[in-house]
């Protein structure tokens, strides 16, 4: 069986929304709480009386859902009720939310997206039973309390007290209709009464206060403001590495600050606390569209997948997944190799070569090629130009938009319509017989069968983004990957090892990925110390609060996503390069909310699982196939952060040799 967290997870689980949707009586932290102190009872290690929770057994269960608890209530000299220790457990809740989760895919019962989001796997969908450690199957939980609670069947103790604590966390209210819940209240409470502990629990539950904030919340008048200057306010150090300023605030001012660039106004939530929020709450309090909406006429849409919000924004999300997968990037390893390595042959030999450049060439045409078929090789310069300048005027605002109008961004958008048209051409269904179908194929579907929600207009940004979205993300990160081997020859060293090891076994495939180990601990480096998207912008949509602050709607709010990269409690010595943080001995990135190298919550990078093996298998290639070194040697990295971060043209290398 599983535990009641897990099962818990997968009542309140929506599978459109690829999310868990909370009850309104209770917050999910409180509900896990509840969850495990029912484990503890099914384990017969606690028991309750009107006054106090009782332990019986302190021996461990051998669950580490269960035994933290376990051994804090053991611990415990005083008499507490349920109720305290529904609050102590509670403040573990995000540790035994990803756990229970991490335990649900690894059994294979849910699969986890490479954007944060959840999916039944397939042969749950089909057989409504979930697979077990043995090889055998059991009943689907909803299947299971559905026909407990429509029926006469007799519950077994387990289904009782999931009962119990299903009706008491008011779960029942998302999973059942208005009319259904109606239908079996007065079964559910028939089957409350027979467990004497689920009751108790479920009863301490239903009738559970969060405690009063032992200070009354600031005002929003009263949120503290980064130091700048009287006109420009903090433009300038936004402007530059916008994560350092981020973090020098955060550790002076705290989580939540206020900054000023001329007369926009921001509140910046920051640290793990703002990212666990981004998360799990951003969906409900944030939105992404006042941020988008004039990058989208630019290229003829009403919206975009990145401006879209709630439902329609997981749509068609789910329509892409597949397309920007780690299962995608990994049926197609020989096709990025095969990309890369011709690149390389154009390589002249001790000539300087930029790195930006090259690193756009090569991860472009590999997004295109895998991910719609179509070269973009002949379009790469009009691509650079359009996205750039688009991005930099209607997004960052660091250029006038009237920079839209030059002679050559408007060649340059021709030319991307152009592509765009290239791309429908080759998905005509003449010429996709026989093929299997691909995320164009899929857009192209849902375009056909509902144009009203995916129009003829919003089509062309979604079929262009495999083009755009390397540009200024895995195409960066290389680049900087690429710096930091050649500044640390050790490091390129143990790297060029490992990918002869790996390219000498044979054709590359998913299942031998896992050879890279240094190559991929190499790239999570990269991606901590330069992020590409180190703060994510936000209006907010709702009014909530935040560290005792209000922040009101229709506030601008910038989460700074990476500024937990920096603090040195959660990466020790943080300006060094050392990919030793993520040996299972260390793993400092598994803390909650401290790493987020493609940001957080639903509009999280699409194809981060994608970029990662990407540009693993990108920098092991140019190791095996080639010996590099820095042009001139002992440069000094430079940054450009317009209109992401980006290494300067002026970071070069130069090929010593061929070594294949």
């Amino acid at each position: 069986m599983l535990r009641f967290p897990e099962e818990i997870l997968l009542l309140i689980f929506n599978n459109e929304r690829g999310d868990f949707v909370p009850p309104r009586a209770h917050s999910l932290d409180i509900i896990l709480a509840g969850a495990v102190l029912m484990d503890l009872a099914m384990e017969d290690r606690i028991d309750t009386n009107i006054q106090r929770l009782i332990l019986i057994n302190p021996a461990s269960v051998g669950d580490d859902l269960l035994d933290p608890t376990l051994a804090d209530i053991a611990q415990s000299t005083a008499g507490h009720d349920i109720s305290y220790w529904l609050t102590q457990t509670a403040k573990r809740s995000e540790e035994i939310r990803q756990k229970a989760l991490a335990r649900l895919v690894e059994r294979g019962i849910l699969e986890s997206e490479d954007n944060g989001l959840f999916s039944l796997s397939s042969s749950v969908s089909r057989s409504r039973r979930y697979p077990t450690r043995d090889g055998s199957t059991v009943e689907e939980v909803q299947t299971r309390i559905m026909r407990v609670l429509f029926s006469g069947d007799i519950p077994d103790p387990h289904d009782i007290m999931l009962i119990s604590l299903t009706a008491a966390s008011g779960a029942f209210g998302v999973i059942l209709s208005r009319e259904e819940l109606a239908e079996v209240q007065e079964r559910i409470e028939l089957v409350q009464q027979l467990d004497m502990i689920g009751r108790s629990v479920a009863k301490a539950l239903q009738d559970f206060e969060y405690p009063a904030p032992s200070a009354p919340p600031r005002s929003f008048q009263e949120i503290p403001h980064a130091r700048g200057w009287s006109l420009v306010g903090n433009a300038f150090a936004m402007a530059g590495d916008i994560r350092a300023f981020f973090a020098k605030q955060y550790v002076e001012l705290g989580p939540i600050f206020r900054v000023r660039a001329f007369n926009r106004r921001f509140t910046v939530l920051a640290g793990p606390k703002a990212n666990r929020f981004m998360a799990h709450m951003g969906k409900t309090y944030l939105r992404s569209y006042e941020f988008w909406r004039d990058f989208n006429p630019e290229v003829g849409a009403m919206r975009s997948l990145i401006s879209m919000d709630s439902i329609d924004h997981l749509r068609l999300r789910k329509v892409q997944v597949a397309g920007y997968s780690r299962k995608r990037i990994g049926s197609q390893l020989a096709e990025a190799v095969s990309i890369a390595r011709g690149e390389i042959a154009a390589w002249p030999q001790n000539q300087a070569i930029t790195a930006q450049y090259t690193f756009q060439r090569i991860i472009v045409e590999q997004l295109g090629v895998i991910i719609t078929g179509v070269s973009s090789r002949e379009y790469i310069d009009d691509l650079i130009v359009f996205v750039e300048t688009l991005m930099a005027t209607r997004l960052t605002h660091h250029y006038p938009k009237l920079m839209m109008n030059r002679p050559r961004v408007k060649r340059a958008r021709k030319r991307v319509h152009e592509l765009y048209l290239k791309v429908l051409a080759a998905h005509e269904p003449a010429k996709r017989r026989n093929k299997r179908p691909d995320m164009i194929d899929d857009l192209l579907e849902l375009h056909r069968t509902d144009p009203q929600f995916l129009s003829e207009k919003d089509l062309k940004i979604s079929v262009l983004g495999p083009f755009i979205a390397g540009l200024d993300t895995a195409a960066s990160i290389c680049a900087f990957m690429l710096y930091e081997l050649l500044k640390n020859p050790d490091l390129l060293v143990r790297m060029t090892a490992e990918a002869d090891a790996f390219f000498g076994d044979g054709t590359p495939t998913a299942e031998r990925l896992k050879q890279l180990d240094v190559t991929h601990r190499i790239a999570m480096e990269t991606l901590r110390m330069y992020p590409v998207a180190p703060a994510q912008t936000r209006m907010v949509a709702n009014s909530f609060e935040f560290e005792g602050y209000e922040i009101p709607a229709g506030e601008w709010v910038i989460v700074g996503t990476s500024v937990p990269h920096c603090l040195p409690e959660y990466f020790p010595d943080p300006e060094r390069f050392d990919i030793e943080r993520y040996t299972t001995q260390r793993a400092e990135h598994r803390k909650s909310g401290v790493y987020a190298p493609f940001g957080m919550g639903v509009h999280r990078c699409l194809g981060g699982g994608f970029a990662e093996v990407l540009i693993a298998i990108t920098l092991a290639t140019i190791a095996y196939e080639t010996e590099l070194a820095l042009d001139p040697p002992g440069y000094k990295l430079k940054i450009n952060n317009v209109p992401t971060p980006h290494p300067k043209n002026s970071f070069k290398f130069r090929m010593v040799r061929r070594r294949q």
